[in-house]
């Protein structure tokens, strides 16, 4: 088991945030779209990455204006910015709570507001090496990953909540 937790634990750790610049500035369409998100968390999710965007679940986030309406049927870099956040976020939040989410702060821009979210990524995936090495808690590793996901969840609802406020 635990050869197996390293194994996988080194393959969560190739995953690298694609940076704002890497993003094809060119228009894609959404087959396209749903290419590049989904090998751009394989590391993170593996075979499960299936599934988790789809062009009807595009068509919804564009719908519900998650999203902005495609240009020529071609997504831009800000929206599929936009969608790579979404696939990230929607593992633990709502779409209603994505919808506040999404909001760049005053001042700030879609870029910006992405380029923070893939520091914030990385910085969570390196924290996933020291998961489990607590050899005091007795805890799995996997339990050690829920209670902290549990813990977090739980901040993010507590400040959505006095958002709305």
């Amino acid at each position: 088991m635990e050869a197996n937790f390293r194994d996988v634990l080194q393959s969560i750790q190739q995953y690298k945030p694609v940076p704002w610049d890497r993003i094809p500035d060119l228009g894609l369409y959404m087959d396209q779209v749903i290419t590049f998100i989904t090998r751009m968390y394989e590391p993170l999710y593996g075979d499960q990455t299936v599934g988790y965007l789809s062009a009807p679940m595009i068509n919804n986030y564009v719908k519900s204006k998650l999203i902005p309406r495609p240009v020529g049927k071609k997504y831009s870099r800000e929206q599929i910015a936009l969608l790579a956040m979404i696939v990230a976020l929607k593992q633990v939040s709502s779409m209603e709570d994505i919808r506040v989410m999404l909001v760049p702060p005053e001042g700030m821009t879609v870029e910006q507001l992405y380029t923070q979210f893939c520091a914030r990524q990385q910085q969570v995936v390196a924290l996933l090496s020291d998961l489990g090495r607590d050899e005091c808690s007795g805890l799995t590793p996997a339990m050690d990953a829920a209670i902290v996901s549990s813990g977090f969840r739980a901040g993010c609802e507590a400040m959505l909540k006095a958002m709305a406020h």
